[in-house]
């Protein structure tokens, strides 16, 4: 069509002159019409270099009031990309997007998403070279948005889950909640008290949550009973309760926490690390360390008054029972020595060929451990028990890793299992929720160590299940990266290799472990410690296993199987930095 008109003109001089004449007049009288056109925003200073200019004929729809329209279409185009999967084409279109129509909040929320998520190794792993330049892009487009919360609430759920900086997660959300009064409480206060707790602050996150609790309260009552709000009132009436039930756990945990660290003690991690080059550009990270936790949810049943308030001052502790768990991760990380992720203000699609990213979380699992006179379980090759795992009962699959024992009747009769061993026990044989409670205490034994001993059946499932009664203490460390390789030989572009040192970065971070882990080890790792690599100065007000290796491009890149890095053998000691 443009091809066409410009034909057409081209042979006729009064036409083009009048053509001109009704574009100049339509430009000014657009300026006056469209008061987005004047935005800084509409032009950023990155565009140009972003872009290389637009075509001529976006350009003219600019200027002749139809951005919107184009960006429309250049959006449709974009969606068609990324369900084939071509998302490098996928860029310059969110560039002349949003340059078109700055105030389409979809493409910045869904642009930094496609950058911040998508662009993966071929083991999934994000390419965190663009975790700075999607926050840019929300940057930008919170700048040209700034009275409305969506892009605020994009920018603190990418910060919350992807970069994990909880503290910064929490300011945008704030400065979401301040910037727009009508905001969704939902969307920017609930996540707002979840960042603020992650960030190692309780009675920050209660206060929030109490915050939102008012302001749910405020329009519910505004809303009840009127015509047509009845979908206000029910959306607000559900946050108030998801809020309250909040609240009320984060009163508990307050309490909880820090008196049940003070009475169990700190738990001694014992964390021990080896890295070995499999191939070329391929490392196994991998070790051992003692992961305690919660081993059920016990804080619900304790007896708090609706406010969350204990109700006695001789409260008992919320941790029944802790041991070994599954489920904690530890961090592994590869980047340039000396790599910061730099400030995400000003937006550019462009990353450096030179910087290498490589970040994977290992799980932790099969720790063990049976104190003498306590029960086990010596089942090789057998199922898993659900009853078993409540009660703390833990499974050993081969004879050298199991403790010595005698069958649990032997010991119930001889006195060889001690008071918690027989808490053990009766929690098995009788699941809890099936006399209406959470767990048993101390004072449960004597009535239902009665019943089992008089009951047969009971007694002959204790030997069905091979349940026995340790005679020496056992102790099995949950191991994390066993036979796990972190491959970076596919993926030479995202992976380049191109300077002489890198980080090597290994750690775990109470802050974002579960919650029966933090049940155990603090919000903070206050319940934390290790001979070698706890550290308090990594992150701000917080403890966590951290340790950092030098690795040279040699290192990374040579031909041979070669162990870079074993602290129970000392080898590699030298590359531990500070």
């Amino acid at each position: 069509m443009m091809k066409n008109f410009l034909d057409a003109v081209r042979g006729n001089p009064k036409l083009a002159a009048g053509a001109l004449a009704l574009i100049a007049v339509q430009g000014l009288l657009q300026a006056r019409i469209d008061p987005l056109r004047r935005q800084p925003a509409v032009e950023p200073p990155s565009v140009i270099k972003s872009t290389g200019g637009l075509p001529f004929e976006y350009s003219l729809a600019a200027i002749s009031g139809f951005r919107q329209v184009i960006a429309g279409l250049l959006w449709v185009r974009a969606d068609s990309f990324f369900h084939s999967g071509n998302y490098d084409a996928i860029l310059p279109l969110l560039r002349l997007i949003t340059w078109l129509d700055p105030n389409w909040l979809d493409v910045y929320a869904t642009g930094a998403w496609h950058l911040m998520y998508n662009f993966t190794d071929t083991d999934q792993r994000s390419d965190r070279r663009y975790l700075p330049v999607g926050l840019a892009l929300l940057n930008e487009g919170i700048a040209a948005n700034s009275t409305v919360f969506d892009l605020y609430k994009e920018k603190g759920w990418n910060l919350f889950d992807k970069v994990k900086d909880y503290p910064l997660a929490a300011d945008a959300y704030k400065a979401g909640r301040d910037a727009d009064p009508n905001h969704d409480i939902n969307q920017i206060e609930h996540l707002l008290a979840h960042c603020v707790e992650r960030s190692g602050d309780p009675e920050g996150a209660i206060a929030a949550w109490a915050d939102a609790m008012r302001r749910h309260k405020v329009i519910w009552d505004a809303a009840k009973g009127v015509a047509g709000k009845e979908d206000i009132e029910s959306r607000n009436r559900q946050g108030y309760n998801n809020a309250s039930k909040n609240f009320r756990i984060m009163k508990v945990r307050s309490y909880c926490r820090p008196r049940d660290i003070a009475r169990l003690g700190p738990v001694e991690a014992s964390l021990g690390v080896k890295v070995t080059r499999i191939r070329p550009r391929v490392l196994r990270v991998e070790g051992s360390w003692n992961l305690v936790g919660c081993l059920k949810d016990q804080y619900d049943d304790l007896s708090f008054d609706d406010k969350g308030d204990p109700k006695s001052a001789t409260i008992s502790s919320g941790i029944v029972m802790d041991g070994p768990v599954d489920g904690a991760r530890i961090d592994v990380r590869l980047q340039n020595a000396g790599y910061v992720m730099p400030d995400s203000q000003n937006f550019s699609f462009e990353v450096s060929d030179d910087l290498t990213i490589m970040q994977d979380s290992l799980s932790s699992r099969g720790g063990r451990r049976t104190l003498k006179g306590t029960p086990y379980q010596f089942n090789p090759g057998g199922a898993g028990d659900q009853n078993l795992e409540r009660a703390g009962i833990y499974s050993y699959k081969d004879q050298a890793s199991a403790p010595k024992g005698i069958s649990a009747a032997q010991a119930l009769a001889s006195g060889q299992i001690s008071p918690a061993g027989q808490l053990q026990l009766v929690t098995f044989i009788f699941p809890p929720q099936t006399r209406q409670k959470k767990f048993y205490t101390l004072a449960d034994l004597p009535g239902l160590l009665s019943e089992l001993k008089s009951d047969p059946a009971r007694m002959a499932q204790l030997e069905t299940k091979k349940i026995l009664v340790a005679t020496e203490d056992k102790l099995l460390l949950s191991e994390f990266g066993k036979n796990r390789d972190l491959d970076m030989s596919k993926d030479p572009k995202m992976y380049g290799f191109k300077t002489d040192l890198y980080d090597l970065i290994v750690s775990f971070s109470p802050r974002s472990a579960p919650d029966f882990v933090q049940d155990r080890l603090g919000w903070n790792g206050e319940g934390l410690k290790d001979k070698r690599y706890l550290r308090s100065d990594v992150k701000l007000g917080q403890q966590m296993l951290y340790l950092k290796l030098k690795l040279t491009k040699e290192d990374i890149n040579g031909t041979d199987k070669k162990v870079l890095f074993d602290d129970s053998a000392g080898v590699g000691l030298d590359k531990l930095q500070k």
